[in-house]
């Protein structure tokens, strides 16, 4: 008895300590019940029974030999005849009905069907008859033989019959002949049978009193087919009273019950069809609360649970697109565990609905959010998902929104690289092609924008291109395509200059105003563009009409775009600009109120932090100082100065943007002596190594710079106006050869760094390796094409082109990982200014071999600034002689004492001719000696009796136009000065200097190494340039005066003078000579270089491969090696540069074209001095070595053309 109570209990409430409660008892009974005792059989199959039933509950787990054993054990206590031997055949035959269920064994079918045969024949009618159904329904549930159904609703029917009223199965078989019309119901549609099972379901639940054990799955079953007819024909009151009908069953048993969460689960389900019917909020909540009940019912690991989550989630996405609170979407995803299918469409769910709301509301932290979530969408979406591609798209343009948003380069790489996988995954002919090829075209043309990779424009073009091919007419994202290929086409014309770009750019800009509907979200974006479209035309063209369609545009699109829109602001700014510019052509004051009112509100419009923050600001300071031009009002120049501050000195936004306004504000500043002007200097200053991004190919960072060619001169001016000439020589390190000097920097070894952190500074150093590596390999590679034009198919072409890009994508990639980690290490304590730039207390220690004079030119006054190693200060020497009017005559004298062609005569290694003119050289070396170079040396107090025991070395640092005139040799010369005295190098053996930092004290002695090996390259016989006879007796005379010294020295000589060859020899070397014809181009001043075989040239690109031990000499006996480019006459291009800064201590080199009858002779001199002594040569010895040898030529009466060329640079 104890143990059926527990049994029942189990059944009611579900509760398994019950079930192990009633198998424990019923083991108890059958213990102490004696084998001949008549109620042994009985305790064999309530224990069986119980066993049976923790079988089904623990989902098989339990063995079913042990329930299979206890039954035929109690089968053969009860003979034919036995009143309970029917009822334990049945029990058999359930037995192995459930364990073919499991293992499908046809023995088991068999068995089963053996046992309920013996049973038919000997059970009452009533029984007789439920009995044989069952064994027709469990067949029909295995075969699915509808005979086996009929059959089986034959024999409910006929059992419930004859089955009186009150008896206590009653509500069973009724239930049981209810699910068998339904079950027929499902397979035939007939809906009668559906009416009849509702009828005898109905019937069941109303006998069944209050507390059976069968109560609830009645009431289920009645549910369920409730539902099904209102599924079928759409009555509310069905779905009401099934409602009802599953909150009965769900009430009849208790938490804990293996079926409860069942029951829930289908409640949950009507009330959110009924909530899908009807709409009201109230049935939604239900449902979310249901499901909470039902999670929580249901054990971790159950395979139930997933999907429980799953419906969950879904509850909550429906009240997100209900509501608009994105907690719910973040509350589906967070339920849906990791390993779901449907966990990466969740995500990607909630990625596009942050992504809206940033759009409509602008808040930073929902882009962010959305990335997050695209992100982790896309890394659980499996390769092949056919949804990939547009998952990939969809983080591609989160990651253009934030660039647009913050201007942080990285995110644009990203939406590249997004953008293209996406393309690739999905195949020709597909619907979503073009909406791919359009977004990768998009980031492309925004990433030429950025970095100026014309082929980036080009590859933008023809994606788009594509894009609107395949999208057919009619189609509604056409009018974008078009729109994008506009936008593509008008970024060439900027580029190009050709009309007919912008052209076509107008044509698509208007078809896509055409075609996109009113009031569609694109409408305003089109006519925007469609309104720069005609302005850039009326900026080229000067056609007033144009203006006045641009205008007309810009309003409309203004007025269209709602309020709060993140991109009302550049609309704004567009109209307001398009005002200015139509006031500056026709000087209606009206224009310029608009234009400052439309500007206004763009700037209040655009939040901090904002790339297009900075360009804002400054279209407004450009209204406001053009409203102080016309009226002359100067608190309108001061607002202009204030927001041209604001835009240059903003830590986000394009730098070209910023370095302008800067620039805008210096001339603002200058023009009224205003207290800023010094800070706007600075300013500009530090953006120019930005400007010229290590991150960009080396002819994009040089044509970045010619924009800030003369500031830093000025700045360098202004600041000695203020009396702060140590701030003046900071700058003037700071805003010079910054190609180079980033260069360098790379190969530092952060000694200071890796003392404190070692971490920090071991990634910084194999950052800067790889960074150096790939971008040496790539400038060699951009190289390539201009040198060599073999015929390639197209394949080659293709492939070589994609190697290109890939090289490209590494370089800035590389270069944005060192930037971050920069600034990483500028947060830790101490290191706030890492790598910045240097104080004037650590770079007058650059002056330790001799006084460092910097020459400055700037437009109002020049001057000399003499560094010494042991004063705190800067010695000012103001040059009042001098003006950028006396430069330009100087140069223009030395230019025709040169000659103007660059014809290659027989007697000259490369460049120009030598003079066959009367102009005077005298005139132009002794302005230089009475303009600059007597003042600096009465500064130092130099005088010839001072030289009587060696003379002192000078170290030049130019800038500007006195880069190119020969201050070494400035001085007296005629017959009247022919004593010591009247020239510089009567006083100084003179060098030139790009920067201080480059004469910073090796690390090491230069001689520690004991042999020296030096590289000799003559002219190779292929180079394509006329023969130099002289480049012989050139080498002889070094081979001759290598072989008489006792110095151990090795001459290392190269055979055939390819570029790869002599590269890979240099990195061997010591020391290199090169004996052959150099070219400074003016075109490409980085393809300057020394001409090698094949008519290739070691160019200034190549030097940057080179990572050599710093120390040596380069002997450039060649033309125009330190000529350097008047464009950028502050980056030092020339070749002698870039041997200093490929680490050779110091350059012999020429400014101009130097003879090859005299060549030779200035290389023996120099060599015979340097090898003298017996000692290994000491290359700092070179400037006094060159310094003789130069001497002698005169002596010898060689005229200036001759002997001028020959210049020390460097140590």
């Amino acid at each position: 008895n104890k143990g059926h109570r527990a049994l029942s209990r189990y059944r009611k409430y579900g509760e398994n300590r019950e079930l192990k409660r009633s198998i424990e008892q019923f083991e108890r009974a059958l213990d102490i019940c004696p084998l001949d005792h008549p109620c042994r059989a009985a305790a064999q199959s309530n224990l069986a029974l119980a066993k049976l039933i923790n079988h089904r509950a623990d989902d098989a787990e339990v063995s079913l030999d042990v329930p299979l054993s206890l039954y035929r054990n109690a089968l053969a206590a009860r003979p034919f005849g036995h009143a309970d031997r029917p009822s334990t055949l049945i029990q058999l035959a359930i037995v192995h009905f459930t364990r073919f269920e499991k293992g499908k064994n046809e023995a088991d079918v068999a068995q089963a069907e053996a046992f309920l045969r013996e049973t038919m024949d000997h059970t009452s009618a009533e029984n007789h008859e439920y009995n044989l159904a069952c064994a027709f329904v469990s067949r029909f549930m295995r075969l699915g033989d509808l005979r086996d159904l009929e059959q089986a609703i034959s024999r409910f029917s006929h059992a419930v019959d004859l089955t009186p009223d009150g008896h206590p199965g009653k509500s069973s078989r009724l239930s049981d002949l209810g699910t068998s019309f339904f079950t027929r119901f499902e397979r035939l549609g007939e809906l009668r049978d559906l009416e009849q099972a509702i009828r005898r379901q109905r019937d069941a639940v109303d006998i069944a009193p209050d507390g059976h054990p069968h109560k609830a799955v009645h009431l289920d079953n009645l549910g369920i087919s409730l539902k099904a007819r209102f599924e079928r024909l759409g009555e509310l009151t069905d779905l009401e009273e099934a409602i009802s009908r599953y909150r009965d069953a769900v009430g009849c048993i208790s938490d804990g019950h293996p079926q409860k969460s069942r029951y829930l689960d289908n409640l949950v389900s009507c009330i959110f069809i009924r909530f899908q019917r009807l709409g009201d909020l109230r049935d939604l909540e239900q449902a979310i609360s249901r499901l909470r009940d039902i999670v929580d019912l249901t054990p971790d690991g159950h395979p139930d649970k997933p999907g429980h989550l799953e419906h969950l989630g879904g509850c909550f996405l429906i009240r997100f697109q209900r509501l608009g609170d994105l907690g719910n979407l973040e509350h589906a995803v967070d339920l849906m565990p990791n390993s779901h299918p449907h966990r990466c469409f969740l995500l990607h769910e909630l990625g596009t609905h942050l992504r809206v709301r940033f759009d409509r509301l602008g808040e930073l932290r929902d882009l962010e959010q959305a990335i997050t979530r695209f992100r982790d969408a896309l890394h659980v979406t499996p390769d092949g998902h056919p949804d990939k591609p547009c998952r990939l798209s969809n983080l591609g343009n989160s990651y253009v929104t934030r660039f647009i948003r913050l201007g942080e380069p990285s995110d644009l790489e990203e939406a590249v690289s997004s953008h293209r996988d996406a393309v690739d995954l999905t195949p020709d002919g597909h619907p979503h092609k073009s909406v791919h090829l359009y977004s990768l075209g998009i980031c492309l043309t925004t990433r030429f924008q950025l970095f100026g990779e014309r082929s980036d424009l080009e590859q933008g073009i023809s994606r788009q291109r594509g894009a609107v091919n395949i999208t057919p007419d009619g189609h509604p994202d056409k009018p974008g395509h078009l729109n994008g290929l506009g936008v593509s086409m008008r970024a060439r014309f900027e580029l190009l200059g050709e009309l007919c770009d912008l052209e076509e750019a107008i044509s698509m800009h208007r078809a896509a105003v055409d075609l996109s509907f009113d009031g569609g979200p694109d409408k305003p974006c089109n006519l925007r563009n469609l309104g720069a479209s005609y302005r850039d035309r009326f900026c080229r063209l000067a056609e007033p009409s144009d203006l006045d369609q641009a205008i007309l545009y810009f309003r409309n699109a203004v007025d269209i775009i709602p309020d709060g829109h993140p991109h009302k602001p550049a609309y704004l700014n567009d109209l307001g600009n398009s005002f200015l510019i139509r006031f500056e052509h026709v000087g209606e004051p009206s224009d310029l109120e608009e234009a400052i009112s439309r500007q206004l509100d763009a700037v209040e419009l655009t939040p901090e932090g904002h790339s297009e923050k900075p360009l804002c600001l400054q279209n407004l300071a450009d209204s406001f100082k053009a409203r102080f031009d016309q009226f002359g009002e100067p608190s309108d120049l001061a607002r202009a100065i204030s927001l041209y501050s604001q835009a240059a000195c903003d830590s986000v936004g394009p730098i070209i943007n910023r370095f302008h306004a800067s620039h805008k504000w210096i001339l603002c500043a200058r023009s009224q002596r205003h207290q800023s002007l010094l800070h706007a200097y600075s300013t500009a200053i530090a953006l120019l190594p930005q400007l010229a991004w290590i991150g960009l190919p080396l002819l994009r960072r040089y044509s970045l710079l010619v924009q800030g060619a003369d500031v830093v001169r000025e700045a360098a001016a202004a600041a000695l106006d203020s009396g702060c000439p140590e701030a003046a020589v900071e700058w003037l390190e700071e805003g010079r050869s910054i190609v180079w000097g980033e260069l360098f920097q790379l190969r530092s070894t952060y000694e200071e760094l890796s003392s404190v952190h070692p971490v920090h500074a071991r990634r910084l150093q194999e950052l800067s390796a790889a960074l150096e590596h790939v971008s040496a390999t790539h400038e060699r590679a951009l190289s390539l094409p201009s040198e060599e034009t073999p015929t390639q198919s197209p394949r080659h072409s293709a492939t070589q082109t994609q190697s290109l890009e890939q090289d490209t994508e590494k370089h800035r990639a590389l270069a944005i990982k060192r930037d971050k980690l920069l600034q990483e290490i500028r947060g830790l304590p101490g290191f706030e200014r890492f790598l910045i730039h240097k104080e004037f207390s650590q770079l007058r220690a650059s002056a330790h071999s001799g006084p460092v004079v910097i020459l400055n030119a700037a437009q109002y006054r020049c001057d000399a600034l003499i560094v010494l190693a042991e004063s705190e200060n800067v010695i000012h020497v103001p040059l009042s002689g001098f003006t950028l009017k006396r430069f330009g005559v100087l140069q223009k004298s030395l230019d025709s004492l040169l000659g103007s062609a660059r014809a290659i005569l027989p007697d000259d290694r490369g460049g120009f001719p030598a003079s066959r003119h009367d102009f005077s050289w005298e005139s132009i070396l002794s302005t230089l000696w009475k303009g600059v170079v007597k003042p600096v040396l009465d500064t130092l107090g130099l005088s010839v009796r001072d030289v009587l025991g060696g003379l002192s070395r000078i170290f030049w640092c130019p800038t500007g136009p006195f880069m190119f005139l020969p201050i070494h040799a400035a001085g007296l010369y005629g017959t009247q000065y022919s004593e010591p005295g009247h020239k510089v190098f009567d006083f100084v053996i003179s060098s030139y200097v790009p920067t201080l930092s480059i004469l910073m004290p090796p690390i090491r002695d230069p001689n520690s190494s004991g042999n020296i090996r030096i590289l000799a390259v003559p002219q190779p016989s292929s180079d394509g340039q006329s023969r130099l006879p002289g480049v012989h007796t050139e080498l002889d005379h070094i081979r001759e005066i290598i072989s008489n010294s006792p110095a151990q020295t090795t001459l290392l000589e190269s055979s055939i003078g390819t570029v790869e060859e002599v590269l890979a020899m240099m990195k061997d070397a010591d020391w290199v000579h090169f004996a052959c014809h150099g070219v400074q181009d003016s075109e490409t001043p980085s393809s300057s270089g020394l001409c090698l075989a094949d008519q290739r040239r070691l160019k200034l690109s190549d030097m940057i491969s080179l990572s050599r031990p710093h120390g040596g000499l380069a002997f450039l006996s060649a033309c125009q090696t330190a000529t350097g480019d008047k464009k950028l006459s502050d980056e030092a291009v020339h070749i002698a540069a870039g041997m200093l800064f490929a680490g050779y201590g110091g350059v012999v080199g020429t400014m101009w074209s130097i003879s090859d009858r005299v060549a030779p002779y200035v290389a023996k001199n120099v060599y015979e001095e340097l090898f003298a002594s017996g000692a290994p040569p000491d290359y700092r010895e070179a400037a006094l070595a060159l310094h003789n040898a130069v001497g002698r030529l005169r002596d010898n009466n060689a005229s200036f053309v001759e002997w001028v060329p020959f210049i020390h640079v460097g140590l």
